[in-house]
């Protein structure tokens, strides 16, 4: 048996926040799914969350090969998304099982409850507005954190508001992270996702994907 284990942390572009509005599944350049998927084919998809099971008729979720930059995502999440009610850094997990009896496909959905940060090339961008609200302090935020197994105090600082690029539609806010005074954000390189965790409101990288390939013997009855 061989089971294709895909776990990835959306960002706020595949849950279509970004100017394209497309939802889907970014894969990295570092992983291989060519071998768990085939390209530009609908899958037929069971989620263990709801029970649905997603079909060729009722979905259009798919792997796809973009032949850009070698591009690969998995597209079709639009519906999906919205029965879960995704947000930034939640987790989604797909499965291939393959074994004696053919091909199965199985996606399952986890909401982790963190705050997102991204690191622009000074500063970062809260990309989970709603869940640093509580922790206001006029324009700055203010939270308890355990960062490298220490309690620490937070200050999300804000340091201006402007465009991403001039071609941007709306400004963005940005933000500085400091602890004792000092910036941290040294520690973390350009577009890195930073998080704290609402369990325990740990603070660190965002692991954004893993991959597995478990395969094992099958049984047999003795003659």
């Amino acid at each position: 048996m061989k089971i294709h284990s895909f776990m990835k942390r959306l960002n706020a572009t595949e849950l279509g926040l970004g100017v394209t509005n497309d939802t889907y599944i970014a894969i990295p350049n570092e992983v291989n799914l060519s071998d768990m998927f085939i390209n530009r084919q609908a899958l037929e998809i069971f989620d263990r969350k709801t029970g649905t099971v997603f079909t060729p008729e009722n979905s259009n979720i798919m792997y796809v090969q973009t032949g850009q930059n070698n591009q690969e995502r998995i597209s079709g999440f639009g519906r999906y998304f919205e029965m879960m009610d995704a947000k930034v850094g939640d987790e989604i997990l797909i499965e291939r099982m393959e074994d004696g009896t053919g091909i199965k496909y199985a996606i399952d959905f986890y909401h982790r409850n963190a705050i997102v940060f991204q690191k622009n090339r000074d500063y970062v961008e809260a990309l989970t507005p709603e869940k640093i609200q509580p922790y206001a302090e006029e324009n700055d935020y203010c939270l308890e954190v355990v960062i490298d197994g220490k309690p620490e105090t937070l200050l999300v600082k804000f340091v201006e508001k402007r465009k991403k690029k001039k071609t941007s539609p709306r400004e963005t806010d940005f933000y500085d992270l400091r602890i004792q005074g000092k910036s941290i954000l040294g520690n973390y390189s350009y577009q890195e996702y930073i998080e704290v965790i609402d369990d325990g409101k740990r603070l660190g990288r965002m692991k954004t994907y893993y991959y597995s390939l478990i395969e094992t013997m099958e049984g047999k009855d003795d003659e």
